[in-house]
């Protein structure tokens, strides 16, 4: 395909210092967060337990913000942090065992430093134990920081409810940088649901960028669904920038949608959708592992943009069955830095239907098995 990608890249709460924490805030959020074990999650093929953290005096600064934390994890409001970078040097990990709205976080532009090192602990752990049944928390909001791994962390915020009869949704994370943990930037499992990502970069962490995981007990697992993301980046993570994963095969999350997120660099694909996606509105995916969308069952991209000078040979390689497929519809790609020309849209096999809709021609795709293209 010939057509140019010029503009493709190519190369509420309560004002809160330090110094007002109290440390009784600590106890009487206590009586309601507990420190407990945490969720397990998949590294790769395996299962990774988290626990939750020995009980470490944190540094006083870190121990001001947890207090502050918990307590409006217990309040249900959102903590206006304005006591600067905060350097954890222990795990934060907050059960909510009561119903829930509103509670949160805002950064105000400082930075969270995972600074414990210990790979098998999380930054900031929200959890709905699975033992806790008809609990939800409505309306969390995390916001306007960074998150920075400086020693190894396992993942910078996980929200994990891995029960269907409890539900953490209608939440909000907003503005984050998270960069260089060791697995994932940000991880949610289970009952997480109804969620919107607004301009989040996830960069060079060990696994993904983001992990969405269908998970829980046989006959009680949680399901994520209903997720937005608008604009931010994914890029140079040493997997997929986005991966959807589940504890029972070919069940993983597919009702995800993106609009202008930027997928650069990434190991593996750049979104790997093992059970489809609703859409991808307008994103770019430049020089990932493979492809830019590694899909299955089904999908649908418009005015999406792909540019590779070798590493991402397809935007889109897919297997349907006879009922699956995909549309394109003004999508583009493009080869540069010798590879003028060689770049395809997608690599398809099994059965199903391909609808190219000014994206290209028959010949912009590799297809194998029996394959059904319609082009308008």
């Amino acid at each position: 395909m010939t057509k140019s990608i010029g503009a493709v890249h190519r190369g509420l709460s309560m004002d809160i210092k330090a110094s007002d924490i109290k440390r009784r805030s600590l106890v009487g959020g206590a009586a309601v967060l507990a420190l407990a074990s945490g969720s397990s999650s998949a590294w790769g093929q395996a299962k990774h337990t988290v626990s939750a953290p020995a009980l470490l005096a944190p540094a006083p600064e870190a121990a001001e913000f947890e207090a502050a934390l918990r307590s409006k994890f217990a309040s249900g409001g959102v903590l206006n942090w304005r006591g600067g970078d905060v350097r954890l040097k222990r795990p934060i990990h907050i059960d909510v065992s009561r119903s829930t709205v509103g509670a949160g976080l805002d950064l105000n532009g400082a930075r969270l430093i995972a600074d414990f090192n210990d790979a098998t602990m999380r930054a900031i752990t929200i959890r709905i134990p699975a033992a806790s049944k008809g609990i939800s928390l409505r309306g969390m909001k995390f916001f306007d920081g960074t998150f920075i791994a400086e020693s190894p962390a396992l993942d910078a915020l996980g929200l994990v409810c891995l029960t269907k009869q409890s539900w953490i949704y209608s939440w909000k994370i907003m503005n984050l940088d998270v960069e260089q943990f060791e697995r994932d930037g940000l991880f949610f499992a289970g009952s997480v649901f109804e969620g919107e990502l607004h301009a989040v970069t996830c960069a060079s962490n060990g696994r993904n960028g983001m992990t969405f995981r269908n998970d829980g007990p046989k006959g009680d697992a949680g399901m994520v669904s209903a997720i937005a993301i608008f604009g931010g980046q994914l890029r140079k993570n040493g997997n997929s920038g986005i991966e959807t994963q589940s504890g029972v095969p070919y069940q993983e999350p597919g009702d995800l949608s993106l609009r202008q997120t930027q997928f650069v660099e990434n190991k593996g694909p750049g979104l790997n959708a093992l059970a489809g996606l609703s859409r991808a509105e307008g994103c770019g995916f430049i020089n990932n592992g493979g492809c830019g969308i590694n899909l299955m069952n089904e999908g649908r991209l418009s005015d999406c943009r792909a540019s590779t000078n070798g590493p991402q040979p397809y935007l889109v390689k897919a297997f349907f069955n006879k009922n699956g497929g995909m549309v394109l519809d003004n999508c583009r790609i493009e080869g540069f830095g010798g590879f003028e020309g060689k770049m395809k849209l997608a690599k398809v096999s099994g059965a199903g239907t391909v609808t190219l809709r000014d994206s290209g021609h028959l010949v912009d795709l590799d297809l194998s098995g029996d394959v059904d293209v319609k082009v308008s």
